[in-house]
């Protein structure tokens, strides 16, 4: 086959080491035309004398000569030549030297051992990038735009992105690019980096895209953000990447979570109120947190204080209820005001016999708390629930009973 019918696209490969060159022509043969050559200036007198005619140029780097920047600002300067992708030949590609490049004239870089699906991937890749200088006015449109958008190559690598946010390693250099690394190379979170780089290579395999949201707690700040990603195809239907939006949706899910508490909690007391006890119920048999302890409380003597101090007095007795309950029980447990003043507490992996403990203890630090002459009097009544065959009526029901036949026999008690 001649040159001239040879529909492999020209790569121009630019290498001192004959044998390094040889070993990447017997690897892409297939799919590329190599023109070869031994130094830098070489290469790009080819290029000034026939013009645009490769569709990539591998690189092995000069730093010791003028040759490697002059290049690079030629390829940069000339409309045509700048559609060309440069990818730098390395020995590693996780050494420094390489990260300050990319971004300054490199789009890539290829390194030992050789792997051709890689190299193939990130030369498609480049070629893409580079393809046309629209892509870069896009780019620049978007930069515009709120929300951040990026692509990603096959390997989880970014390709680009229109913001470097705070949450990102480095974001306040102005010499660094995001372009090569992956989600834990640089955010700071690593938590939600890992997980970024698991769903990935989920989508990469399933060919299906995500839609979710995460929580961020960077540099002291609590942010929201929305992401979706979409998997790229090429023309044979197989991924060649992925494309992302990330929007910032703080505000947005503070109002809901503010909107959420205020439907959900008791504006006297601060516990849950009785509209999220069956809401938080039905998602119980979810939890695994049995055996789970029921405790109905109601406050004694409460009709007595409202009238002997008022009822700023009564909701203040309210309030050192729920206090008490604050200060005795274990920090998972879930408290709810049921109405008026009757309270259920929630114990999650907790016997009866533990609830009863808990109990004694809440009796005996209601001392503490006085209104007036009235010391803090409630009655307790504990049942619990294994998760089996008891049903959750069933053991409110107990509870309830249990609470009623203690508050009958401290009456009978005077």
């Amino acid at each position: 086959m001649s040159a001239d019918t040879d529909r492999r696209k020209k790569l121009l490969l630019i290498d001192d080491d004959a044998e390094n060159r040889q070993k990447l022509c017997s690897l892409l043969s297939e799919d590329y035309l190599f023109i070869e050559f031994d130094n830098i200036r070489a290469g790009k007198a080819f290029l000034e004398e026939n013009g645009a005619v490769a569709a990539a140029v591998l690189m092995k780097p000069d730093a010791a000569s003028v040759d490697e920047t002059d290049f690079l600002e030629y390829m940069q300067g000339k409309a045509d030549f700048s559609k060309i992708p440069v990818l730098m030949l390395v020995d590693n590609v996780v050494t420094a030297g390489v990260s300050g490049r990319l971004g300054h004239g490199y789009v890539d870089c290829i390194g030992r051992p050789y792997n051709p699906d890689i190299i193939r991937n990130r030369i498609s890749n480049a070629i893409m990038l580079k393809d046309s200088l629209t892509f870069y006015g896009i780019e620049k449109m978007l930069k515009a735009l709120p929300s951040n958008i990026y692509l990603k190559d096959r390997e989880g690598r970014y390709i680009f992105a229109t913001h470097y946010w705070h949450h990102l390693d480095h974001s306040d250099d102005p010499d660094w690019t995001i372009r090569g690394k992956t989600d834990p190379d640089i955010r700071k979170d690593k938590e939600n980096a890992i997980a970024a780089q698991k769903r990935d290579m989920e989508i990469m395999q399933t060919g299906r895209g995500a839609a979710y949201t995460i929580e961020i707690n960077a540099d002291g700040l609590q942010e929201f953000y929305d992401i979706v990603k979409e998997p790229i195809f090429d023309d044979a239907g197989n991924i060649d990447g992925i494309i992302g939006l990330v929007h910032n949706v703080t505000e947005h899910e503070m109002l809901k979570r503010e909107f959420h508490r205020q439907a959900t909690t008791d504006e006297l007391t601060g516990l849950y109120n009785r509209a999220y006890f069956y809401e938080y119920m039905r998602e119980l048999p979810k939890k695994n947190i049995y055996p789970v302890s029921l405790i109905s409380t109601d406050c004694d003597n409460l009709k007595k204080i409202n009238d002997t101090y008022g009822h700023m007095a009564g909701d203040e007795y309210l309030r050192m209820s729920a206090q008490l309950f604050r200060d005795v029980l274990p920090p998972d447990s879930v408290m709810f005001r049921m109405g008026g003043d009757e309270f259920l507490l929630l114990l999650p992996s907790t016997t009866a016999e533990q609830a009863a403990d808990y109990v004694a203890q809440m009796k005996q630090a209601s001392s503490q708390f006085h209104i007036g002459s009235w010391q803090l009097s409630i009655s307790f009544g504990i049942a619990a629930l294994d998760g089996g065959e008891d049903s959750l009526e069933k053991c409110l029901t107990q509870s309830d009973q249990n609470m009623y036949r203690e508050k009958k026999e401290k009456k009978k008690a005077g």
